[in-house]
């Protein structure tokens, strides 16, 4: 006897480059699709006519992507198209993701189409004002059946200071492709695009141009590695608001003919594959480091600033080094640079520890974070909310 599907309509602001979009993009592609039938919105991707990415990635899978342009709290219209949406596909199961598109997707299938809703919570909060703080705590405590965490640092967040139960959480992290991404590959189309030989250390990092990604952190550090190790570039891949400035900063640091800025790529799994040491250095914590676990299953040692939740992730002296702080801390208010230069710089004159720690990285993926593994947490969390478990 065959049972009817599950109707999962996943709803976030919009679908450019980031972490939570990829983590949507994900989910689209690797659930059963015997069980379930899902859908995508965006609620405020403004601006209809430029394409977003991940939008076309899962359009391509012949998944149904609604782009709606919600501007204020009064755009009526716009909301009742999202309203129409959750009737026209028999939605079961919102599952909500980022700011603000949590709240307004929330709301309206909670209150208004009474249906069930689970949230995934990528990150803290960016913006700290009132307004978003309300939301949060309302998230939590209100137009939530179930919420998502990507770590346990965010976990304690959400209890500490946005008023969620732990009993109403499940820590559930992000997941990598590990058939994509892997230890096998060996980068050789994107060091020939580069021009970038085989015999040169590469080190490399992956990211959202943006102040609180600290890449001029990298950049510095590589100016240091660059001058015991002038058989080495830097490749960072990425674009956003402060490109100028760091193209400004390699000029200041001289070191302009060994570093590599790709601009936006799809197809990060070939980074990853080409570098040999991936480098991390956000100033305060990542919702979870989408990134990390991506070097990871590429088979790559990971030197990563040490805030929350990296220490979840990477294993100090086992998969990576974490150089600084030396005490795990929430926001890196100061930094040096000297302790990620040390790092770098042994794993460059010690291609087995590379080796080592890279497939260790790997092991770990496989068993924690791959997408056989968190699918299967996710769906059964999907049957339990629906009531089909």
């Amino acid at each position: 006897m065959s049972h009817k599907k599950i109707n999962i309509l996943y709803v976030i602001d919009t679908l450019f480059i980031g972490g939570a979009e990829q983590h949507v993009a994900t989910l689209c592609k690797h659930i059963d699709k015997e069980k379930f039938h899902v859908v995508v919105c965006t609620l405020f991707s403004r601006v209809l006519s430029q394409a977003e990415p991940f939008a076309i990635e899962i359009g391509k899978m012949g998944i149904r992507v609604e782009r709606l342009g919600l501007t204020t709290w009064r755009d009526i219209k716009t909301f009742k198209k999202y309203s129409n949406l959750i009737d026209e596909e028999n939605i079961d199961i919102v599952h909500a993701h980022t700011v603000p598109a949590d709240f307004w997707g929330c709301l309206i299938a909670k209150i208004l189409k009474h249906r069930k809703t689970i949230v995934t919570l990528h990150a803290p909060d960016p913006q700290k004002t009132l307004v978003s703080g309300i939301q949060y705590i309302l998230v939590n405590t209100w137009l939530s059946d179930k919420i998502i965490e990507v770590s346990n640092h965010l976990k304690h967040v959400a209890i500490k200071e946005y008023c969620a139960k732990a009993d109403k959480i499940m820590v559930i992290p992000n997941q990598v492709d590990v058939t994509k991404f892997h230890h096998k590959k060996t980068g050789t189309n994107l060091r020939a695009e580069y021009h970038i030989s085989n015999d040169m250390i590469l080190i490399g990092s992956v990211g959202r141009f943006i102040k609180r990604k600290g890449f001029e952190i990298c950049l510095q550090v590589f100016a240091e590695v660059q001058k015991q190790h002038s058989r080495s570039k830097f490749i960072l891949c990425g674009y956003g608001e402060e490109e100028d400035f760091y193209r400004t900063l390699i000029r200041d640091l001289g070191i302009e003919e060994n570093v590599i800025l790709t601009g936006h790529r799809m197809d990060v799994d070939e980074v990853m594959a080409a570098i040999d040491i991936f480098i991390f250095t956000p100033y305060y914590g990542e919702g979870f480091g989408l990134v990390l676990i991506e070097a990871m299953a590429s088979g790559k040692p990971v030197v990563a600033s040490n805030v929350f939740p990296t220490p979840e992730i990477v294993l100090n002296n086992v998969t990576g080094f974490l150089p600084f702080p030396e005490k795990a801390v929430a926001i890196m208010e100061r930094v040096e640079i000297d302790p990620f230069v040390e790092k770098i710089r042994y794993l460059i004159e010690h291609k087995d520890v590379r080796g080592k720690m890279g497939m260790e990285g790997r092991r770990i993926v496989e068993e924690r974070y791959g997408t056989k593994v968190v699918m299967k947490q996710i769906e059964t969390l999907y049957e339990r909310v629906s009531c089909r478990s």
